[in-house]
């Protein structure tokens, strides 16, 4: 039920060509006002966008339109573009809402797509089980003009709040009265493609769609540099980001961050075909702290509070039966 799902259908309904991609998952938080969000990057490169008509993607919660933003132009910057890709490459300016990555020894060019979210993105709604909502991100690729570059990169930022998700737990342990600080656990429970765990209706629409054969999936957890990460199972890897570069894209936040990148990609074989991703998951828990001089005055003006009650009704008592 907590899974995110990634699925296409073409314009030819009979077309039965298998199309590659590899997915980017940047997930990372901010606070705004006195709600914590939650933001997830979702960067897809399509090795052949020819004869798709819709990409879906399906988040296991319910968004608006206005939760969406296509982040296209934001990283046509060629030094986030590296960043991003973890490449040495160059750009070229294309056409409108195009940037073109020019090819280097082993990586052919692509294009980096700008998506109109308003007419190029519809959303649906779609049940995770019998009371909780899970919405489907339907993206329009039939209405691009294509031209020689048939491999296209779309990313797109979705954020929601964190009372929304059920995929990140977040416990508080170690409250007391003698202390300013106490722990946070964040337990995060990422999954893609688990269809198993969804609803039945989920597992249909995914179904009667084409399946992507997905070549590699880089996962990478934005954190704040002072919290503690306790990690279970992939190998992961971990740099710290570069503010000046990385301020434009990760929206108000002005601590070190560190990047903590898990992937997973597909085993090629002797006959230079591929073992292909079915599914991916991660588990993953961090530690941080958090201030409690808030909690501590409350909990002094409680006390102050019940005192004065207690002695309000121990004086009535008192009169009460004459003492």
């Amino acid at each position: 039920m907590r899974s995110f799902a990634l699925w296409y259908s073409t314009k030819d309904k009979e077309s039965k060509l298998d199309k590659e991609i590899t997915v980017h998952v940047n997930l990372w938080n901010k606070k705004k006002e006195n709600q914590k969000n939650y933001c997830f990057d979702f960067g897809l490169l399509v090795e052949d966008i020819k004869s798709i008509e819709k990409i879906y993607l399906y988040v296991p919660f319910k968004i608006e339109k206005s939760q969406i933003k296509d982040l296209g132009a934001i990283i046509s910057n060629n030094q986030l573009v590296n960043a991003i890709f973890n490449e040495n490459f160059t750009t070229t300016d294309g056409k409108p809402k195009k940037l073109i990555v020019n090819e280097t020894v082993e990586k052919p060019k692509f294009v980096i797509y700008a998506l109109e979210v308003e007419s190029q993105i519809k959303i649906n709604p779609c049940i995770r089980n019998a009371s909780t909502p899970g919405t489907i991100l339907e993206i329009d690729t039939g209405s691009i003009n294509l031209e020689k570059i048939l491999r296209y990169y779309f990313r797109i930022r979705i954020q929601v709040g964190s009372d929304d998700l059920y995929m990140i737990n977040d416990e508080i342990k170690g409250v007391s009265i003698f202390s300013d600080q106490f722990t946070n656990t964040e337990v995060i429970d990422f999954r893609l493609n688990d269809v198993r765990s969804c609803s039945e209706e989920l597992r249909e629409q995914f179904n009667k769609g084409k399946k992507f054969n997905i070549l590699a999936v880089h996962y990478l957890i934005l954190r704040n540099a002072d919290d503690v990460i306790i990690h279970y199972g992939k190998e992961i890897n971990s740099r710290m980001l570069e503010n000046d570069l990385w301020k434009d894209y990760i929206e108000g936040d002005n601590h070190n961050i560190i990047a903590y990148h898990i992937k997973n990609k597909a085993k090629k074989k002797n006959d230079n075909t591929y073992d292909y991703i079915e599914d991916f998951s991660d588990l993953t828990r961090f530690q941080y702290q958090k201030g409690t001089k808030l909690i501590i005055i409350m909990y002094v003006l409680g006390i102050i509070i019940l005192g004065t009650i207690g002695g309000v009704v121990g004086n009535w008592l008192s009169h009460l039966i004459g003492l």
